[in-house]
């Protein structure tokens, strides 16, 4: 749609697991199919929290689902110019206290038994995303999942 392919920008790294304090490390590859201007092209780490609840409106139950950004980071790989084609290397550290922003121990066990009998269901997602911010149009992006425990 709109010119602009899935694989236009691509997002490649070493591994898919990690652990807080470690780094991400991969590449960018962008390969668009004519040369487009951009304010910057950026990397970031982000941490959504989707939240499924239910909701009874009525005397019928509907289930709702629910997101939020627990974490986001977002940095420069290169400034404004005219875009085609390259490789872009990046490395993005996890800070070793992102957890700390997650409940944890007997506290996060107590919020999610209360969750659990509640009907309602909480789980964090974790995304390296590359974007080309493009002035005045859509810009073009990717995301790849990964494991932070």
């Amino acid at each position: 749609m709109f010119g602009f392919g899935k694989k236009q920008i691509e997002v490649i790294i070493e591994k898919y697991n990690f652990s807080p304090g470690e780094s991400i490390k991969g590449i960018i590859k962008l390969a668009l199919n004519k040369p487009t201007h951009a304010k910057a092209l950026k990397v970031g780490l982000i941490g959504e929290r989707l939240t499924n609840t239910t909701r009874v409106q009525s005397g019928t139950v509907r289930p709702e689902q629910r997101k939020e950004y627990v974490f986001n980071f977002e940095m420069p790989l290169d400034g404004e110019k005219e875009y085609s084609q390259g490789e872009y290397n990046f490395e993005i550290k996890i800070p070793t206290n992102i957890s700390q922003n997650l409940p944890g121990g007997l506290a996060g066990d107590l919020l999610k038994t209360v969750q659990i009998l509640a009907g309602n269901k909480s789980n964090i997602y974790w995304y390296v995303i590359a974007k080309l911010d493009i002035p005045m149009g859509i810009d073009v992006s990717n995301r790849i999942q990964i494991n932070i425990a």
